[in-house]
């Protein structure tokens, strides 16, 4: 009977020890996964930043030219 005891006590001993094993692996998947979406949102703000800093420069000058218009 205590055989049988220790047995069971081993066996949910390593369920639980697997059980925490997955959640470790779910865990960092999901850290990963959070650091990779960063990166992605970091690359497309960047984008955007660019985009808007071009546009700027490419219409600064035409904005002058006609403000100059403007106050001859």
């Amino acid at each position: 009977m205590m055989q049988n005891q220790q047995e069971f006590d081993r066996r949910r001993e390593w369920e639980r020890q697997e059980k925490e094993d997955h959640l470790q692996v779910a865990a960092k998947m999901m850290e990963f996964m959070g650091v990779v979406l960063g990166v992605v949102c970091i690359f497309v703000l960047l984008a955007l930043l660019f985009s808007l800093i071009s546009w700027l420069l490419n219409d600064l000058p035409a904005r002058f030219s006609s403000l100059s218009e403007q106050l001859q």
